[in-house]
């Protein structure tokens, strides 16, 4: 037993299990709330219309709009949609991206953000959302982001792509294994990751085979709910510094550039977190920097920054961004080793473990 350590945790209240969807009107009564404004993508409002359809004249207004990194043209139009129908809740039903416009609707009006997560990213779990401004991606954490219900039903994404899932289902590997190793990591969220990493490997191994697996989907639903409270509660390290920096750069999808970024972080890390892969190597049965590379090809997402269209000669560049927000490490770094990392990346080739 350590001696002592400190352990942060406001969640959400949390709402798990197939067809739990079906309870958002009932949700929004519960908290006094008559005129929501409902959050998603075009594809989203059609695919999840039977779910809109069950609030009934409680959905007085929608916005279809959202779009990946939430350019801030699209966070103010549906701001202002929220206010010209005099909304006083804003539901989300979609990605991190649609659950990341929520946010903002939330810190900027002080209304109650119920949240529909439809795939792994976890954003649902965490007061942390960014906007794109002029090709940046700027991220803000602030408590009014902070999500008032989470409905977490595993059966939405049974009709979202298995691209989809699986991206954001690394992403959410990715929230878990830097819990791991983070500065505020403690005995606690370190025995929820490794619950979450096993969920998750396990559940996207089993997607890669069976995609329609309503018993993987709903492991996988737990774990990225494990992963989004991880970040909540300890935060995020290099991996996502370089991630963000891609998103907002290329405006790739971070599920992607997750992808192919964690196995070469996590190899470059190895050496100073070796207790934490020795635990993950028995997880998966490999290192876990080379198991995690083999996932994302049997699920078929990219593995490397040539496949998402990444410039070779922008790596350089990307690189010293990358250094000038990375705030904390296990392992010393430097530009130089950034470099190589995403040199590496931009290959695919199979991480290397010393």
């Amino acid at each position: 037993m350590p001696s002592h350590f400190d352990f942060f945790c406001h969640s959400p209240t949390v709402m798990f299990g197939a067809g739990r969807a079906t309870q958002v009107a009932a949700r929004l009564r519960e908290l006094g709330r008559s005129r929501a404004l409902v959050v998603t993508t075009d594809s989203g409002q059609r695919r999840y219309a039977p779910v809109i359809e069950s609030l009934q004249d409680m959905a007085k207004a929608s916005f279809a709009g959202a779009q990946p990194h939430c350019p801030i043209e699209v966070a103010n139009a549906a701001l202002d949609v929220f206010h010209q129908r005099a909304c006083d809740a804003v539901i989300t039903i979609g990605g991190g991206s649609t659950i990341g416009l929520g946010k903002y609707i939330a810190v900027e009006t002080g209304a109650p953000h119920i949240a529909l997560p439809t795939t792994l990213s976890g954003s649902e779990m965490t007061p942390l959302f960014g906007v794109l401004v002029d090709g940046e991606k700027r991220n803000r954490r602030e408590s009014r982001a902070l999500a008032n219900t989470v409905i977490v039903d595993p059966m939405l994404a049974q009709s979202l792509p298995i691209r989809e899932t699986a991206t954001t289902g690394m992403n959410a590997l990715a929230h878990c294994i830097e819990a791991l190793y983070v500065p505020k990591s403690n005995p606690l969220t370190s025995q929820l990751a490794l619950t979450g990493i096993d969920m998750l490997y396990r559940a996207l191994k089993q997607l890669a085979i069976e995609p329609s697996s309503r018993e993987a989907r709903t492991q996988a639903a737990y774990g990225a709910t494990i992963g989004g409270l991880m970040v909540n509660s300890v935060g995020i390290g290099m991996h996502h510094r370089i991630c963000h920096i891609l998103g907002g750069r290329f405006k790739l999808p971070h599920g992607e550039s997750n992808c192919v970024v964690l196995p070469y972080v996590l190899a470059y890390n190895a050496s100073a977190i070796a207790e934490a892969c020795t635990t993950m190597e028995s997880l998966m049965g490999t290192h876990p920097a080379v198991a995690l590379h083999r996932l994302a090809r049997e699920l078929r997402v990219p593995t490397s920054l040539r496949e998402l269209g990444v410039p070779a000669d922008s790596i350089a560049v990307i690189a010293a961004e990358s250094f000038h927000h990375i705030d904390h490490n296990p392992l010393p770094v430097d530009e130089a080793a950034v470099l190589k990392l995403l040199q590496a990346a931009w290959t695919g080739q199979e991480p290397s473990v010393m």
